[in-house]
């Protein structure tokens, strides 16, 4: 299977909810920024997606609302782990039948004191025989409650259908090693916007980061000059937009993240209980970060 679109940069985008709790199609219009920001794609069900807050049939409801949304020619990665293996591939199977090009799966965590590389070897083995769409691992401690490690990740990745890896443990030090033992061909993703050129000079091949929600034409921008050989143009944009992301990775987490989208005119609606929504103190300094990003103009003249 074709992967190399998977290099790029895509975001987790939020998981729109009416006031009352049911979905809502994502904006049309927030797709069309991230389309016209130069990003390559969107994460559906991903963490800032909420995907564990949703029902197996709000999960195939949603991929299949951002599918009918999403313009050409972005590209639509699915959320689909689960705790068990069979889960993860109906969950998968489904993802696919709906339109999703790709699926991000995350390890299972509940049983982790028990969970050896063997056994995750064999779960992620059996998700990718079995799915028709490429797999990428993700690797997200803070959720997880434990870190893959480079070791693991090596062990785990050979397979033809698991094409690459999302990394959110922000140890760039790993990121060399990996590049080197995983091969030039197998997909490097980091998971943090703020720290996009770290992980490119360390062989990353692009990023899934919130981030991207907000700024897409900077981290778009990012990636394409350093890959264009412009290492000081993609510094600067960085540290334009660094603190921004820095506040949503460390602290205001999805409700961060969803009161920026609001702010910048997309609505997605409240986070689900009994995760809260951001609070009010909290709002001049999130809306003063956006202006220091150099967000908020651009976004209301749109």
């Amino acid at each position: 299977m074709g992967v190399a679109w998977l290099r790029g940069v895509f975001p987790p985008i939020a998981t729109a909810f009416a006031p009352d709790g049911p979905l809502r199609p994502p904006p049309a219009r927030f797709l069309e920024h991230l389309r016209d920001g130069g990003l390559d794609g969107v994460v559906a069900l991903g963490s800032n997606g909420e995907a564990a807050q949703l029902s197996d049939g709000e999960r195939l409801e949603w991929i299949r609302s951002v599918r009918t949304t999403l313009p050409t020619p972005l590209r639509l990665i699915a959320g689909t782990g689960a705790e068990s293996t069979s889960a993860t591939i109906a969950r998968t199977r489904a993802a696919a039948a709906e339109g999703a090009q790709a699926a991000l799966v995350i390890a299972p965590s509940y049983f982790r004191a028990q969970l050896t590389a063997d056994a995750l070897r064999a779960h992620y083995h059996a998700v990718a025989d079995a799915s028709p769409i490429p797999i990428l691992i993700y690797n997200v401690p803070v959720h997880m409650g434990y870190d893959l490690g480079a070791e693991w990740i090596t062990r785990l990745t050979d397979h033809p259908n698991i094409a690459g890896l999302k990394d959110s443990s922000g140890d760039m030090a790993r990121l060399p090693g990996l590049r080197a033992g995983l091969g030039p061909d197998f997909v490097l993703l980091a998971g943090a916007g703020e720290k996009m050129v770290d992980a490119l000079a360390a062989g990353a091949d692009g990023a899934i980061a919130a981030l991207a929600n907000l700024a897409p034409s900077a981290t778009a921008s990012i990636r394409q000059a350093w890959f264009g050989g412009r290492a000081e143009e993609a510094r600067q944009l960085q540290r334009t937009i660094a603190p921004l992301g820095e506040a949503l990775t460390r602290g205001y987490g999805v409700p961060g993240l969803k009161a920026a989208l609001q702010m910048l005119g997309f609505d997605h609606g409240d986070p689900r209980p009994p995760l809260p929504p951001l609070p009010a103190r909290d709002r001049p300094t999130l809306h003063r970060l956006l202006e220091e990003a150099q967000l908020m103009p651009r976004a209301l003249a749109s």
